[in-house]
């Protein structure tokens, strides 16, 4: 069924689309409604260097091989087994500027609090994980790489990304089974109405079989064909009856007639 068919199906069955796509959209307002916006914190910060020089090597070699270090370490699946264990949100985005000892936080979480809370245990955990690493390695505090928060962790906005995504999935959903309804209603009324139609036709046959068959039964009763002469008589469907006459009229024409005629 290609496109033009499906949409005068659908414009045949509008009493039955409409109604559908009405509840549709009552459905997709109601769930939207039911959903809660999300909350984004975003931070900044920037690697240090130590205040030192040292002869220890640093395991990190760089800053900015120590940003992109970091920023991998974050994004770990272990790293973010520890922000669940501390009841924090998953949903955050550690992103090391490409040659750059700067690193940016994106942190969603259902209420603001916990957004921003969330943003500061990561900052934790770089200075944790650039403390552990170094002080491993034998570099000393004073040479060891720190950070600056360039911009504490703080909400900017509420998103409502989700509420709109449960929407528009319901909105196409309710809207293709509305279409997918109205169509078929409409197969089933045609195919219905083509099967009246092929009876009807049916019957009509019959009928006229029957009339043509009884036509034809009565002209070959009344042509008939006798069998000692071989000759075809045709038999009328109806004798003509001969008037009556008075019986004075009658006895005069025998009185009339030849004397020889009447001996």
């Amino acid at each position: 069924m290609d496109v033009w068919r499906i949409t005068l199906a659908a414009l045949r069955r509008w009493y039955i689309l409409l109604p559908l796509l009405a509840l549709t959209g009552w459905g997709a307002w109601t769930a939207g409604n039911g959903i809660q916006p999300e909350y984004e914190a975003q931070a900044t910060i920037m690697l240090t260097p130590g205040t030192a020089a040292t002869e220890v090597p640093n395991p990190y070699g760089g800053l900015e091989e120590a940003n992109q270090a970091v920023g991998i370490v974050l994004n770990s699946t272990e790293s973010r087994a520890q922000i669940v264990e501390q009841g924090l949100s998953t949903e955050y985005e550690v992103v090391p500027e490409s040659r750059s000892t700067i690193m940016y936080f994106t942190v969603r979480a259902d209420d603001p609090e916990t957004a921003v809370t969330t943003g500061v245990a990561l900052i934790d955990m770089v200075e944790a994980e650039l403390t552990a690493r170094q002080s491993a390695a034998e570099v000393p505090s004073s040479s060891q790489y720190g950070i600056d928060v360039l911009a504490p962790p703080s909400v900017l906005e509420a998103i409502y990304d989700g509420k709109l995504r449960v929407q528009a999935i319901i909105g196409i959903l309710g809207a293709s089974v509305a279409l997918v309804v109205a169509v078929l209603f409409d197969d089933i009324v045609g195919l219905v109405r083509r099967r009246r139609r092929r009876r009807k036709a049916r019957a009509d046959e019959l009928v006229d079989s029957a009339e043509e068959a009884r036509t034809d039964d009565g002209a070959e009763r009344a042509n008939e064909v006798d069998p000692a002469e071989g000759v075809t008589t045709e038999v009328p469907s109806r004798v003509p009856r001969e008037p009556d006459r008075p019986d004075a009229e009658v006895r005069s024409s025998r009185d009339t007639s030849p004397v020889g005629e009447r001996s």
